[in-house]
């Protein structure tokens, strides 16, 4: 089993970052195993939503099934979390089929499976559930002892490995939340090292870049094509760098020409924190929001974001009190307790050092409209 357990584990976590995840792992788990189909759920089919299923093999017709309707009438599909479960030590054949007929004629038609092993774990920061399914079919021996052992003896390498897939899937849903936001309200964002090189860069950027409307990259580096914008520019990454991450109010505002001539890009350049996955030679960042000068930035959830640092829960909160509601009436328009509310105001308050609720729409307002101009 250890030799298994060896080569499942460096199967596992070198092919955690594939596309799809995890087709080599599940290869070797058929092979080491051994067993058919291995097949892990990523994210459960539901009426409407096909799911996300990553197998082994090429068993198309079987999946699409269990995708479009099957998994309605499956035993199978919700285990108990982090216990190895075998089918037939779950119920007989003969039960199989009297309580769940869909499914038992699904299993034999779709390669006669007489047997089913399973594991559901759950990444707790996430909710993400990986379910983990293999089958023998006619003529081989059922699930036991010796199989369990091996899911028993893998579960904690696996949830290890679930949980980084599940966090960084997170993240990438975020990053694609923020850029669809930054999409709507026409706001370009990049991350800037000190030297003026391109660290991170949103959809928006991408596409103004692209067509070197008013900036453009040489070598990675982010330049702007008129020569008296790529001054101010060069200015104002200066000046934001000198005073550091911590400073406040280092923030510099200027205006950029457009490729046309006529028009200009707003831009706001300010401190930005330098974390891990910048890279280790990055010791200072900035961030830069680009935006069409004529357009008056609209106070919603990804500015106050973008501008406050606040939470997606915060800036939906501080929108309502911007618009005229009391602390009361977003709570029960929010559809949350009066007590979140206070807390999360008192978490507004914090980060934009105000203390009451007429200072704090104040100071969005004059933020939003006039240190952005």
């Amino acid at each position: 089993m250890a030799q298994h357990l060896v080569r499942l584990m460096d199967a596992l976590f070198a092919s955690t970052l594939d596309t799809p995840p995890w087709t080599a792992f599940l290869e070797a788990l058929g092979r080491d195993m051994p067993c058919q189909h291995p097949t892990l759920v990523l994210r459960k089919p539901r009426p409407g939503d096909p799911g996300v299923v990553v197998s082994a093999d090429a068993h198309t017709d079987a999946i699409v099934a269990l995708q479009e309707r099957v998994f309605r009438d499956s035993p199978f599909l919700e285990l108990a979390q982090g216990e190895v479960c075998i089918l037939s030590q779950m119920m007989s054949p003969a039960e199989l089929a009297r309580r769940f007929p869909v499914y038992h004629a699904y299993l034999h038609e779709h390669g006669d499976v007489i047997d089913l092993i399973g594991l559901d774990l759950a990444d707790p920061a996430t909710g993400m559930i990986f379910r983990l399914r293999g089958a023998r079919r006619q003529g081989e021996a059922r699930f036991g002892k010796a199989e369990r052992g091996l899911l028993e003896a893998l579960a904690p390498r696996l949830q290890t490995a679930f949980a980084i897939y599940a966090r960084l899937a997170h993240q990438q849903y975020r990053l694609r939340v923020l850029d669809d936001t930054a999409e709507q309200l026409t706001v370009g964002c990049l991350v800037l090292n000190e030297d003026g090189r391109v660290l991170l860069k949103n959809a928006v950027a991408d596409r103004w870049l692209e067509q070197q409307d008013g900036f453009a990259l040489r070598e990675g580096t982010l330049h702007c094509t008129d020569s008296q914008s790529e001054r101010a520019m060069r200015h104002a990454l200066a000046t934001v760098l000198a005073a550091g991450d911590a400073a406040q109010g280092a923030s510099q505002v200027f205006r950029a020409a457009r490729g046309g001539g006529a028009q200009s890009w707003s831009v706001l350049c300010r401190p930005h924190c330098v974390r891990a996955g910048l890279g280790d030679k990055t010791t200072a960042a900035v961030l830069v929001l680009i935006r069409d000068a004529n357009q008056r930035p609209e106070i919603s959830v990804g500015v106050l974001i973008e501008l406050f640092r606040l939470t997606r829960a915060e800036a939906v909160l501080a929108t309502r009190l911007v618009q005229g509601e009391s602390v009361k009436e977003a709570a029960a328009s929010l559809g949350i307790s009066h007590y979140t509310a206070r807390a999360q105001l008192a978490a507004i308050f914090g980060k934009t050092d105000t203390h009451r609720q007429p200072q704090l729409v104040s100071h969005i307002l004059h933020t939003v409209h006039n240190l952005w101009p």
